[in-house]
């Protein structure tokens, strides 16, 4: 059987205040035409279809349109990401006929509700799908887990999941007959990142192992950005971000991943590259060495640093003179004669790149702060900041602990 494995659209992405819908029109035009060139069995998009929680009409109805396309060549399951709503995917879903080849799966679901998807292969071959959608760690799982799990690891979280999952996958397994495949929204230990992916969401927090993962024939990650086989010996692949989102993916090579798998073998993985989009460019020289550049520059979305030895009038001019093509996000003067050396209290080093838990975690560590209850305080502290980046309440496992025991000596 053949599966075509997409995933991170991130439909609606702006990039220095540039709407990068033309680049996705292209790219996913191109989808489609690989799609009706490969005749996929199944399709599947593993996550991140939107950039954010609440899309625009516009970009609702353009995925589920580009979607339902793909729906017409063969079944398509779409999971779940950490930028997608799990409500709007449960509003997708109920839109959905009886005898829709669309499948939106907003979380994960044990293997006797749903997490266990079936499909036709090849001649008489049954394809299972396994599927994990993002999980939130400050929400838990329903009938995967209980209170007292929530003090536990996200990894061990994750991995009772998984360890579900697995029972269902080899329930009546017929080597000769099924293929196994997992789909997953994950961060993976060992997984290497564009710097455009939220900080927060791959930290060691969100991590998981894939010593944990079940046996499958092939293993769809989403979530990374960057194309790349899973780390290991696991037979899987991130399909990445089909166009480069920031310039933390300036330069990578973007793909759509076919996949060729038989009954109880590894699967035969062959990334096709992608070529719809625009690319982005760093440019940072004078103007002279900028010009020896412009003709290799094109249409990209360029953000330009211009060395200068005195001020340079009608900058952003000239370059778009040398530029005609691109489109200019971010041009800055480095002029030699009117910058300043900027002194830094206490030392030299770059704390720019740090996130905020990081910052925080350098603080109790300054605050001589060790041991558990300092692991504690830095989990609670980054629940406590992924629900202001949600904009929903908070959920600690130490008070849904305690709200769960019951009350006792009367009704105080």
């Amino acid at each position: 059987m053949r599966l075509l494995h997409i995933s991170d659209w991130h439909l609606g992405r702006v990039t220095y205040r540039c709407s990068r819908a033309p680049d996705h029109e292209a790219v996913l035009a191109e989808t489609i035409d690989i799609a009706r060139e490969v005749r996929p069995h199944l399709i599947c998009h593993t996550g991140d279809v939107f950039d954010g929680f609440r899309p625009g009409y516009g970009d609702m109805t353009w995925a589920v349109d580009v979607l339902q396309e793909l729906a017409g060549l063969a079944p398509v399951v779409v999971l779940a990401g950490n930028h997608d709503s799990e409500a709007l995917f449960r509003l997708f879903a109920r839109f959905q006929t009886g005898d829709s080849n669309l499948y939106f799966i907003d979380k994960a679901l044990p293997p006797e509700d749903g997490g266990i998807l079936e499909f036709p292969g090849a001649g008489d071959d049954v394809v299972r799908l396994a599927c994990v959608p993002f999980v939130h760690a400050n929400r838990m799982v329903d009938r995967f887990e209980d209170p007292r799990s929530w003090m536990t690891s996200y990894a061990d979280r994750i991995h009772r999941i998984e360890e579900a999952l697995n029972r269902g996958l080899t329930h009546g397994y017929d080597p000769g007959r099924h293929i196994l495949l997992f789909a997953a929204h994950l961060h993976v230990t060992g997984a290497r990142f564009s710097g455009s992916e939220r900080p927060l969401h791959v930290s060691d927090t969100y991590a998981s192992r894939l010593e944990q993962l079940p046996q499958v024939s092939y293993a769809a990650f989403g979530h990374i950005h960057r194309p790349q086989d899973l780390p290991g010996t696991s037979v899987g692949r991130y399909a990445g971000s089909p166009i480069p989102l920031d310039f933390g993916e300036e330069g990578e090579q973007k793909e759509i991943v076919i996949v060729e798998a038989e009954p109880g073998r590894p699967a035969k993985i062959t990334p096709r590259r992608l070529s719809g989009g625009r690319p982005l460019r760093t440019l940072l020289g004078t103007l002279e060495e900028i010009t020896k550049q412009a003709p290799h520059v094109g249409s990209a979305l360029c953000r330009v640093t211009v060395r200068t030895e005195e001020p340079q009038p009608n900058l952003a001019e000239l370059l778009h003179e040398l530029l005609p093509e691109a489109v200019l996000l971010d041009v800055n003067e480095d002029c030699a004669a009117t910058r300043l050396d900027v002194v830094v209290p206490g030392g030299d080093d770059d704390q720019t790149d740090l996130s905020f838990g990081d910052l925080f975690s350098e603080y109790l560590q300054e605050e001589q702060t060790h041991g558990a209850s300092a692991e504690t305080v830095l989990s609670t502290f980054e629940t406590l900041l992924q629900a202001v980046e949600l904009e929903e309440p908070a959920r600690l496992p130490e008070i849904d602990a305690i709200l769960a025991k019951p009350l006792s000596g009367g009704d105080s």
